[in-house]
């Protein structure tokens, strides 16, 4: 590529993509026979659980899907999470380590049950949780180890069950981003004792909001129903699923494949690609990954392997791509821990469980004076994210990510008076 400095659109020249004449994919889609699914329920009166029969029809879709023995289908990703831990045995005071990388929920939901998140640290290469950060983390408290499979990239579980068996620990799957991910051929969620699916708005499988806890294990599936509704043999609350947001899933899934093999196709494409260009490194894919969720395709920025001349930040590359016409996010914007509310924790928390009850686990938490240094760096220099409506796209637009990113790497100097 041979392009001038004046050619960078962040300097006043055209950019890659005219987004007004050649838009980017739209996200979510409906079609007609989602309109069609939602309003065969409306006109049908049944709109709960009780009364319709689509809500055990999606969850023996999703059995079908996933492999999984049992599922039981909830009003949010968040709810399964909360659900999917009492169910395995977490209990206010336990202990329970999960990866500072990810959004707040994960941790939230462990709060929601009393227990206390302690949050590991990360590997750069894949934005996943470092099996040994984990394990260094483990008490007597520790109850649970929850990963999350962030953008749908599947975490290095061998180790992590590996480590559950050695502490006899449950293993929950943070699979929200995850439903089109596989590990060792297997559907993530599955593996450990747990998993909780989200099928918000924003997911590749979506319903407006929703999720599910799928399991193989009988005796969390039961414990997780009774939880999900309100009922005199278990203090459940009201996580159903709403008998119209059953149907669009549905409805939903019988497109899921073909689009997620478009996903699959454009990210094969983009790494080999982008990673051609120095300082640019999409998210490692491990031998154990037979499929990548793909909510997403994770980059990370090395502004020192990128940089020619001047350091280029990435904050500057991140206006510099936009002005180019491509959509691109910093991912998580900040490590869980360093959130306001788990800063300061004592008042934030202070009505609340695990901080209003005195578990002796939260005295010997100190969020303010944790340091990942992993998630840290990633967080506040590193991470970029092509979130997945863009992974829709035709080839050509794969393409003009690329040659975006080629034209800043190849044109720095003309980023100096922006930076």
């Amino acid at each position: 590529m041979s392009v001038s400095v004046d050619q960078l659109a962040i300097a006043g020249g055209s950019p890659v993509r005219d987004t007004k004449a050649r838009p980017w994919p739209t996200w979510p889609i409906a079609t007609e026979d989602d309109i069609a699914a939602v309003a065969d329920v409306l006109r049908s009166g049944k709109w709960n659980r009780w009364r319709s029969d689509r809500v055990t029809e999606l969850e023996a879709a999703l059995k079908d899907f996933t492999g999984a023995a049992h599922v039981v289908a909830l009003a949010s990703g968040t709810a399964g999470l909360e659900v999917a831990l009492k169910a395995a045995g977490v209990r206010p005071g336990d202990e329970v380590i999960l990866p500072a990388y990810t959004y707040v929920a994960t941790a939230t939901a462990v709060l929601q049950v009393g227990g206390v998140p302690v949050f590991a640290d990360i590997i750069p290469e894949t934005e996943n949780v470092d099996p040994a950060s984990m394990e260094a983390l483990i008490t007597e408290r520790t109850r649970a180890l929850l990963p999350v499979h962030v953008s749908g990239l599947p975490c290095d579980l061998a180790a992590i069950k590996a480590l559950a068996a050695r502490h006899n620990l449950r293993v929950i799957e943070d699979t929200a981003q995850g439903i089109g991910g596989k590990w060792h051929g297997q559907r993530l969620g599955t593996i450990g004792d747990a998993g909780a699916y989200s099928f918000q708005a924003s997911k590749n499988l979506p319903g407006g909001e929703g999720g599910a806890v799928v399991t193989s294990n009988p005796k969390i599936a039961e414990t997780a129903f009774k939880l999900m509704h309100i009922n005199n043999e278990a203090l459940g609350w009201n996580y159903r699923l709403t008998a119209m947001t059953a149907a669009l899933i549905l409805s939903q899934l019988e497109r899921f494949p073909e689009r997620q093999a478009r996903r699959q196709a454009n990210a094969a494409f983009l790494r080999d690609a982008l990673g051609e260009i120095p300082g640019i490194k999409p998210t490692r894919v491990d031998p154990f990954v037979t499929a990548d969720g793909l909510h997403g395709l994770g980059v990370r920025f090395i502004g020192a392997e990128f940089s020619t001349g001047e350091p280029v930040s990435r904050e500057t590359f991140l206006k510099a791509l936009h002005a180019e016409g491509i959509p691109c996010s910093l991912g998580y914007g900040d490590p869980v821990h360093k959130l306001p509310l788990f800063q300061e924790a004592a008042t934030r928390m202070r009505d609340h469980c695990p901080v209003a009850c005195n578990h002796p686990a939260m005295e010997d938490m100190d969020y303010a004076e944790l340091h990942l240094p992993n998630v840290e760096r990633l967080c506040a220099e590193e991470a970029l994210r092509f979130n997945q409506p863009l992974l829709l796209g035709t080839r050509e637009d794969m393409q003009d990510i690329v040659d975006a990113v080629g034209k800043i790497h190849a044109n720095q100097e003309a980023l100096a008076a922006v930076d």
